[in-house]
């Protein structure tokens, strides 16, 4: 691990099984996974290194500490819908004995048992977003999060992943610069399976309107169900950041490291190790 590195620097973590043929991806040698871990990115001056382009956290209000007025961030992200998301984790926990707090009983759970217990999650996009993990709700609390999301957020939503992801391209000005036509299938591949998904082969069924479960969830959920059609709305209005830049802005100016002769952007770029053997 780099976990006691002192200073920060760009790593290549082995991605792959040896013999694999895949490319290391770099990685700046901090964790913003934890409150911890954002602390010492801040006191090794992370952002302002200009190292990375992305941060992954689910901290957003402690990371707002990692950047500075020369080095500052946008927060981007994938909405799902809190029903939706409510089913998929509750499928989730049912197998995941690999997570520390996995229950055998759940297995023979209903989703109506899950929506009546203690671990059912209480409007967690309004939590996070209000910053308010633990007591009760109110209107005022919504009003927070939407403001939150208005003002600091580029939304993106699962319904949508296809326009999201060429948004997100177009506005932060991403183009390819290791090998475009692997990137591209990469990212078909990504796009059309991915992960996280309720895929055709393990489809579950999502309860009717009006059901006991819907019901249950829903009365779990008031709050974000509200704030994700909101969400809806503010993903239609902010293609206006992004009208005037080409949809295939992802292969403008693209650029490929791995072919013979390389080729590079003016302003430089790092190709990716291969993993050794």
């Amino acid at each position: 691990g780099h976990d006691q590195d002192t200073e920060i620097a760009v790593v290549y973590p082995r991605s792959g099984p040896e013999g694999s043929g895949s490319d290391r991806s770099p990685f700046v040698n901090v964790d913003t996974t934890t409150v911890a871990g954002i602390d010492r990115a801040q006191r090794m001056g992370f952002a302002d290194s200009g190292l990375a382009q992305a941060i992954v956290t689910p901290f957003i209000y402690e990371a707002n500490n990692l950047f500075t007025s020369t080095a500052k961030g946008r927060i981007f992200t994938v909405f799902r819908h809190p029903i939706d998301r409510a089913i998929s984790l509750f499928y989730y926990i049912q197998v995941a004995d690999w997570e520390p707090t996995y229950s055998p009983e759940l297995v023979n759970w209903s989703l109506e048992d899950y929506a009546k217990s203690p671990l059912i999650e209480n409007n967690w996009m309004t939590r996070q977003l209000s910053n308010t993990l633990e007591g009760d709700l109110n209107d005022d609390h919504l009003k927070i999060a939407m403001e939150v999301i208005r003002r600091k957020f580029l939304v993106g939503l699962m319904t949508e992943i296809e326009r999201t992801m060429e948004r997100f391209e177009r506005y932060f000005r991403w183009t390819y610069h290791v090998n475009p036509p692997n990137q591209e299938a990469c990212r078909e591949r990504l796009l059309s399976g991915g992960s996280n998904k309720n895929a055709s082969g393990n489809k579950k069924e999502k309860p009717a309107e009006g059901s006991e479960a819907y019901q249950l969830l829903m009365w779990q959920n008031m709050y974000d169900v509200q704030l994700y059609q909101y969400i809806e709305h503010l993903f239609e209005e902010q293609e206006q950041y992004v009208a005037d830049i080409p949809p295939d802005f992802r292969n403008i100016d693209a650029t490929c490291c791995k072919c013979g002769p390389p080729t590079f952007p003016p302003e430089g770029f790092t190709c990716p190790l291969a993993i050794q053997n």
